[in-house]
């Protein structure tokens, strides 16, 4: 399994996130609020890049992605790094 890029932008609208992705492959965001103590959530399934997640937190509060890549039958292609944010 490769890694996938992926990068997080702070903008007014949330968090901007872009990452690679092949024409044929699934790409599935995952989300964690909070730091490591809690579970990692799926907020979008075969997302299309960039992704913008425009949930409302509350200012301090921790989040971290990353992106899941699968093939179109479902088998684990790419798994990107994790990156964060402290919101302002």
């Amino acid at each position: 399994m490769h890694t996938a890029n992926i990068e997080l932008t702070l903008t007014p609208e949330g968090r901007h996130l872009a990452f690679s992705k092949d024409l044929l492959e699934v790409a599935h965001i995952f989300r964690r609020v909070g730091g490591e103590a809690s579970p990692w959530q799926r907020v979008a399934v075969n997302a299309r890049s960039p992704y913008l997640d425009a949930d409302v937190f509350a200012p301090g509060t921790h989040l971290e992605y990353y992106v899941q890549h699968e093939t179109q039958q479902g088998k684990p292609e790419a798994h990107s790094h994790v990156v964060s944010t402290t919101l302002p």
